[in-house]
């Protein structure tokens, strides 16, 4: 039975840039959402809690605001309905909604990261805003604002992927798409997602041409979020805003967007051993490594499924990211 049923109408205009018959276009559709959430009490070491179940997601939260209660869950299925959009993946109930833990403070994330992630925990800890996605799992603090839904979108996209594809995707694309992911526009209850407007990575890439920091095609298919942070002569956000000029640029060719949507296609389905041509099993294990496997994988896959020649795709990369800044 469903206690305190709330209905939550949010009109989301999802413009979908990605694997449609017009994929070098703009399609931009009204959906109406109703949202019906079933609450139930949550104990947590910190005092009382609420977890919230919808039909994709079930976040367990300490905030006692009932207007984010309200909102949150509403955003992420209207953030799920744009991941639809932008991967032209096929809409699939989840066999259990999708974790996300909301916490009212920093400290009780950070008590809850420590007890999730244990040895792991440290990296994830120095995170200052907002949270993370770990193994399928969001872990946030209380996120207030146009900046932190636009986290909590970034991880959501994460968050299906995990749960969606049996080959992961090269860093060099999934951290793209999930910068595209973030860029929002709230209009009392409507929701417009905006991946060719995101202020912040505009000016992420912005700052890094401009100071010299431009990260060649070579190196950034085979760096990771992790590798970009831990680089003490570069600022870390420039490598976002580099892969969001380069996956707005993919969407913007109706050749590279068709690379794109197979990627995503042959992701799902577990055929990236036959692109690589290695056996499925010796595939599988390398997943397990993370960045030796994204290193791996990273140029291959894009000389399959985007161009093999990488100067002359380079070229127009930087000519584009140059236009998008008023930087030619």
């Amino acid at each position: 039975m469903w206690n305190m049923p709330v209905k939550l109408r949010i009109f989301v205009r999802v413009c979908a840039i990605l694997c449609l018959p017009a994929v070098a276009g703009c399609r931009v559709g009204d959906t109406s959402i109703v949202s019906q959430i079933r609450r139930r009490a949550w104990k947590t070491p910190e005092g009382q809690g609420v977890r919230l179940t919808t039909k994709h997601y079930d976040i367990y939260t300490t905030v006692t605001d009932r207007r984010m209660q309200a909102y949150f869950p509403g955003f992420m299925e209207a953030a799920y309905l744009n991941y639809l959009s932008m991967t032209g993946l096929k809409a699939r109930r989840p066999a259990k909604p999708m974790p996300i833990y909301m916490m009212a403070t920093r400290e009780q994330w950070a008590n809850l990261t420590r007890h999730r992630l244990k040895a792991r925990a440290k990296p994830y800890l120095a995170i200052q805003a907002g949270g993370y996605c770990y193994q399928g799992t969001c872990v946030f603090w209380n996120l207030k604002g146009t900046a932190a839904l636009s986290v909590a979108s970034h991880e959501g996209l994460h968050q299906f992927f995990h749960h969606r594809l049996r080959h992961h995707l090269p860093m060099w694309l999934e951290e793209g798409l999930c910068t595209l992911a973030e860029g929002h526009r709230l209009e009392g209850q409507a929701i417009r997602f905006t991946p060719d407007r995101n202020l912040s990575r505009f000016g992420n890439l912005r700052r890094a041409i401009i100071n010299g920091e431009w990260i060649a095609l070579k190196p950034l298919l085979h760096m990771d979020a992790g590798q970009a942070i831990g680089n003490p002569r570069r600022s870390p956000v420039g490598y976002y805003g580099q892969v969001w000029a380069l996956t707005r640029f993919l969407m913007s060719n109706k050749r590279y967007a068709a690379g794109v949507c197979r990627m995503l296609a042959d992701a799902e389905t577990g055929m990236f051993h036959k692109v690589l041509k290695v056996p499925r099993a010796a595939l599988a294990k390398l997943q397990l490594r993370g960045r030796a496997y994204n290193r791996t994988v990273s140029e291959p896959l894009f000389k399959h499924y985007i161009s093999n020649d990488l100067e002359s795709f380079e070229r127009e990369y930087e000519a584009y990211a140059r236009k998008i800044t008023n930087l030619k």
